[in-house]
């Protein structure tokens, strides 16, 4: 169907290209607020502080946490089936985390909540339990043997990872793409669709170009000149080298309190979020078609994985 990415990373993705779509946007831009080609006119800008707790409307049509959580589990039982046929037990590789509950606009403009920034700075904690979850995955992962290898991902060549399969092990083909193979396919080959995930960065591309932005941007650079802090956006302080490598400093929190604080004082995450969404709403409205066949996609895979789960 699309791309796999983890909902994490999914969720992530716009801010770690940020950087990118803002080379060459500064100061100028083409148009005022609301006027222009293809820019949403006047939009209703909420209040929003220490958290975004509305979703954007293309969440509608990529996968949740929750959802890849279930196709994953899914995934890994008919891996499992399709393993045992062969007489061969099967240990779980995919290491499937419970879903931490974590949405696509709950970091998609950075840190919010200065209690947290105050401990955090600009790191987003693993939860415990996923923490341990993983641990405990790994623990039970072995080696396999070439013949588990073969059956599991239709080659037994380390250095590729899925093959045309059609071996004869045990009196039985191995089909295309092993067993992980042909449970992607009961499963749909799911992910988020191409167009989904277009719409979802594009439309944060966008907002980063739009005046009504750019003029947030400006008070809060203002703002974090007030306390010794030289960025010209939020992004640029969340992607400060310093701060890409070991642990939590003290001035990191400092000025993620501060990155924070300034967003609050000039309500920086409205005024993006309410363009963002615009942009969005634009684009789900232009590929209506595309984006009803990726919801009726998602309803079907997740049907079918409850038809392996049981319920």
């Amino acid at each position: 169907m699309g791309t796999s990415l983890p909902r994490a990373l999914s969720a992530a993705l716009p801010v770690s290209l940020a950087a990118v779509l803002l080379t060459g946007c500064g100061g100028s831009s083409a148009g005022t607020a609301g006027e222009g080609p293809g820019i949403p006119a006047a939009v209703e800008i909420p209040r929003l502080t220490t958290t975004v707790t509305e979703p954007v409307p293309v969440e509608a049509y990529l996968l949740s946490e929750a959802q890849w959580n279930r196709l994953g589990k899914a995934e890994y039982a008919l891996r499992a089936r399709c393993m045992k046929r062969f007489g061969f037990p099967y240990e779980d590789p995919m290491l499937v985390a419970d879903p931490s509950g974590q949405t696509i606009s709950q970091y998609r403009y950075g840190k919010l909540d200065p209690a947290k920034t105050a401990v955090h700075g600009y790191r987003t904690p693993a939860p415990a339990s996923s923490e341990a979850g993983t641990r405990a995955s790994k623990d039970r992962i072995r080696k396999i043997s070439a013949n588990e290898r073969m059956i599991l991902t239709g080659t037994a060549d380390l250095t590729a990872k899925s093959g045309k399969g059609g071996q004869n092990i045990k009196g039985q083909t191995v089909p295309e793409g092993g067993c992980v193979g042909e449970a992607r396919k009961r499963l749909g080959d799911y992910g988020d669709a191409r167009i989904a995930d277009d719409v979802n960065l594009d439309s944060f591309g966008k907002s980063l170009q739009d005046q009504r932005v750019l003029a947030a941007f400006a008070k809060w650079s203002r703002c974090m000149a007030e306390s010794g802090y030289h960025y010209r956006t939020p992004i640029e302080a969340s992607d400060d080298k310093r701060w890409m490598t070991g642990a939590v400093s003290p001035e990191e929190r400092t000025v993620a309190t501060a990155d924070a604080r300034c967003k609050i004082a000039n309500n920086v995450t409205g005024v993006w979020y309410a363009v963002d969404v615009a942009y969005q709403k634009q684009a789900i409205e232009a590929h209506a078609e595309e984006l009803a066949q990726v919801r009726r996609d998602i309803e079907g895979q997740l049907r079918t994985a409850a038809e392996v789960l049981g319920g």
